[in-house]
């Protein structure tokens, strides 16, 4: 009886370690973000995204079309459609009641009225590529040209990249006209701003990050990317004063944007075209599509940046947009089919544009 009565507690103790292992391996398991959802949405490709999370509204550039969702439950989408458009990033103002877009086949920002969506006006930014350009580049450059856009809100003026020649354009809102422009030079992809009067955009053909001061329309100085090729995605980090750029080549770089010292360079996959930053987590997020992964990095520690995870995507999984409140993100992406001139991307196939949704893990929240 005695045997007997040790063998049952020793079952009951394997039993109770058993089970502990097991909550050990689903707590691992569920300690990482997780892919959640899929939202179907409407035909075509696509370029930057952004949320205003207090509407909780997901705002895309998307080819001809400007394209809005509302992220609360059983949401739908709606479009401003514009043939003939290419748009290329979206920006909501809520504090000013605009909405603002970069179309780059009328070389122009488009202002809207935010809840209604009444276009309002169209101010010209640009007419085309810098001399600089040759050949097939110059003419992608002009299809390019504006691209990124960013406020800048010590001065409250709007700062369009004009990818393709080379110059950030300022605009003031209150008389919609162009005040201002800094001449940076090469081909410009997307740009940050510090919130102290600085502006940092990625030069793709001289790998390098400018440093412009909007107030004395100058570049002050270039922060060189030393071992990375066609930078493209940026993120400021201004708890940390990290300025983090991610190459064609498949490296990101982790930079001080005071001193321009590289703290960090790592490997992720090619074909990423942005870099999420979620500041009140800690996280920077690096969509690859080439290797259909989403890398995933620990800042807590600027000086000691990790990978701490890699989530499986779909091919062509390259920008996204994240909501800086439930910390989820939103991963654009098709079926890609080939191009259609005279754009020199891919085209995505009918039916099968969606949404991915990327969900933090439960201790993020």
């Amino acid at each position: 009886m005695h045997a007997s009565g040790n063998l049952i507690a020793g079952a009951w103790r394997y039993l109770a370690a058993l089970a502990v292992l097991i909550c050990a391996a689903t707590t691992v398991v569920a300690a990482g973000y997780t892919l959640t959802g899929r939202i179907n949405g409407p035909d075509g490709m696509w370029d930057y995204a952004e949320i205003d999370a207090a509407s909780h509204r997901l705002y895309l550039a998307q080819t001809e079309q400007i394209s809005m969702l509302d992220l609360t439950p059983g949401g739908i989408w709606s479009q401003i459609g514009q043939p003939g458009a290419m748009w290329h990033q979206v920006l909501p103002l809520p504090s000013r009641g605009l909405m603002l877009a970069t179309n780059g086949a009328e070389h122009a920002l488009a202002v809207y009225e935010l809840n209604t969506h009444t276009l309002l006006t169209n101010i010209r930014t640009g007419s085309g590529a810098s001399e600089a350009l040759k050949g097939r580049e110059a003419a992608y450059a002009v299809l390019s040209d504006p691209d990124a856009l960013v406020l800048e809100p010590q001065s409250g003026l709007a700062a369009v990249v004009n990818g393709g020649s080379g110059d950030i354009v300022l605009v003031d809102l209150e008389h919609d006209v162009v005040v201002g422009t800094v001449h940076v030079g090469g081909k410009l992809e997307f740009a940050v701003v510090d919130g102290r009067g600085n502006l940092f955009v990625n030069v793709e053909t001289t790998h390098a990050i400018a440093v412009i001061d909007v107030a004395r329309r100058a570049v002050l100085r270039r922060i060189r990317l030393q071992g990375c090729e066609e930078p493209t995605g940026l993120a400021y980090d201004s708890a940390a004063d990290l300025l983090v750029s991610v190459c064609g080549n498949g490296v990101v770089k982790f930079m001080s944007a005071t001193s321009g010292k590289e703290l960090a360079s790592l490997k992720v996959g090619r074909g990423a075209d942005e870099v999420l930053l979620d500041a009140r987590r800690r996280r920077i997020f690096i969509p690859s599509a080439a290797d259909a992964r989403l890398h995933i990095f620990d800042i807590h520690d600027p000086h000691d940046v990790r990978e701490t995870q890699t989530l499986v995507t779909e091919p062509g999984v390259r920008l996204g947009a994240l909501d800086a409140l439930s910390g989820n993100l939103y991963l654009p992406a098709a079926r890609l089919g080939p191009p259609v001139a005279p754009r020199p991307w891919p085209s995505a196939v009918a039916g099968t544009f969606h949404v991915l949704v990327v969900t933090p893990p439960f201790s993020d929240l």
